[in-house]
């Protein structure tokens, strides 16, 4: 994969470099699109998994945040001076 700028260079001069830079970027991003595809099923696995063996648990449950309002934000937080 180092020699990929390389063959770009060659690839301006060269009708062989041309083909053969295509041929090496389209296998460079056939690899990556496999090593991702692969990355997701390992982590599907994985957590299917782990859900598998905390499915009896109960699951604490997380609420959702309050709506933010930066005018009472503003007033709740200390200031750096320590007076307004």
């Amino acid at each position: 994969m180092n020699e990929l700028p390389y063959f770009g260079v060659l690839a301006m001069r060269h009708a062989w470099a041309d083909r053969e830079y295509a041929r090496l970027h389209a296998d460079i991003v056939e690899a990556r699109l496999v090593a991702r595809a692969r990355a997701e099923e390992r982590a599907a696995r994985r957590r299917a998994r782990v859900l598998g063996m905390v499915g009896g648990l109960h699951r604490a449950r997380r609420t959702p945040p309050g709506p933010y309002c930066a005018r009472a934000a503003a007033h709740s937080a200390p200031t750096a001076g320590g007076a307004r």
